[in-house]
């Protein structure tokens, strides 16, 4: 093998490894770029979802209509979450399951594209001091049948 061969193979195998390197810490960066995304806008959700079981005007309402308000706090605009189940509890506590799914994007040589669900329950009671609790669940199988992939899901925390 002459030296000039030798060497264009070692420069195409040294760029092949970078590449993928590359995939590896783009996929990498697009996980974390889209899970820090959901678990911001739960944490948001969990905010919208104090203010409105602490509202005068949700307390006034009956308990479906806590339910459709404590939905609307979990899935609204900024949050753009899927509520997937909900529910009032015998002891006056309101819940509500809820996906929220993102995309993260990574950079480098080769830019991957990541699809990750985080499910949350968002769990109150309708009182000027609720004490939303959010913990992870189950996603419901209902979400498989919504279009798009995903790619991984993730909990609150690693």
């Amino acid at each position: 093998m002459t030296p000039t061969r030798s060497t264009s193979i070692l420069v195409g195998v040294a760029l092949f490894c970078l590449a993928g390197c590359s995939v590896v810490d783009s996929h990498g960066t697009a996980t974390e770029v889209a899970t820090e995304a959901v678990r911001s806008r739960a944490a948001l959700a969990r905010r919208a979802a104090d203010a409105v079981l602490a509202d005068a005007d949700t307390a006034a309402l009956g308990p479906e209509g806590r339910l459709d308000a404590l939905a609307e706090a979990a899935a609204s605009a900024g949050r753009d979450g899927t509520v997937f189940a909900r529910r009032a509890t015998p002891d006056g506590r309101y819940e509500v399951d809820v996906a929220y799914d993102g995309v993260g994007s990574g950079g480098g040589f080769v830019a991957a594209e990541v699809h990750i669900r985080l499910c949350v329950r968002l769990a109150g009671a309708v009182d000027p001091n609720p004490g939303v609790t959010m913990v992870d669940v189950t996603c419901g199988a209902e979400l498989d049948r919504r279009p798009g992939r995903i790619d991984k899901v993730v909990r609150l925390s690693d």
